[in-house]
């Protein structure tokens, strides 16, 4: 069984993905096993056969770039770089469980959110009811948000049909989450009840909470699976003022050159 450590420049590591496969493709597409944003790798960049390895498209290796089709077993302390991204692989100790694809497909979206930057995070938007167009960001890995009326909430809507903690939403490294909390009017997803065992929330998903309807959105999960452009970077407003304030000057220039035209006009035809 082979392990899987991904950590980008100047961040730590994620947790280690244990794969217990006779081949595993690193790469950006769907049927690759260890995920990373296409923006730094190909649909399959690297092919692991047990303990070697093979290059499917350019690629640095402990440092030094090496082309497609080179191939080697993996050794003590091999390390592939793929743009900010760094891909420690070794031998999984002794004792180590598979990592389940949920929990892979999760840590690919939390790669996708670091790349794009604030704007990516998961988060909820109620669609009906008591507060209808609040929205609400989902807070980072291993985190948790408490939904319902109650002052034990972190999330208050004061909502009659809502329970005191209603549920709960957990964005952790096995994806985002939730699970109802014994409430009097129950917590469905996309129409199916919910209940202690965690549902995992994807993209576009519709979560009802009594009579308050909220929509789930992912922006991470949505370009990774080429749903659209990536969310615009942070400060877009203060962005479109900006540009706004630069374009005032031309404007005011434009504005005065015409006053003088006429004015010239006026003073000849005089």
């Amino acid at each position: 069984m082979l392990r899987f450590e991904i950590s980008e420049q100047s961040q730590g590591a994620l947790p280690a993905i244990d794969l217990d496969e006779d081949v595993v493709v690193i790469g950006s597409g769907a049927a690759a096993r260890v995920r990373l944003p296409a923006e730094v790798a190909r649909p399959a960049h690297v092919r692991f056969d047990g303990h070697t390895w093979t290059l499917l498209a350019e690629s640095k290796i402990g440092g030094m770039v090496r082309a497609a089709g080179d191939s080697g077993p993996i050794g003590h302390n091999f390390v592939l770089e793929l743009g900010q991204y760094r891909v420690r692989v070794s031998a999984a100790p002794s004792g180590a469980q598979p990592t389940a694809p949920q929990r892979t497909e999760s840590l690919a979206r939390e790669l996708v959110r670091s790349l794009l930057g604030e704007g990516a995070a998961p988060g909820l938007e109620i669609e009906r009811g008591t507060g209808a167009g609040t929205q609400r960001s989902l807070p980072p890995p291993e985190a948790v948000l408490v939904i319902g009326r109650g002052d034990e909430a972190t999330w208050v809507i004061l909502d009659e049909d809502l329970s005191r903690a209603h549920a709960e939403v957990r964005r952790g490294w096995d994806g985002v989450t939730v699970v109802d909390l014994g409430s009097k009017n129950g917590t469905r997803v996309d129409g199916v009840k919910v209940g202690a065992t965690p549902v995992e929330l994807h993209d576009g998903a519709l979560l009802t909470l009594g009579d308050v309807i909220m929509r789930f959105r992912d922006p991470a999960e949505r370009h990774q699976r080429g749903g659209g452009p990536p969310p615009a970077p942070s400060g877009g407003a203060a962005s479109t003022a900006r540009a706004a304030s630069s374009a005032l000057p031309v404007m005011i220039f434009a504005v005065l050159a015409v006053l003088a035209i006429a004015a010239l006009i006026w003073i000849l035809a005089s």
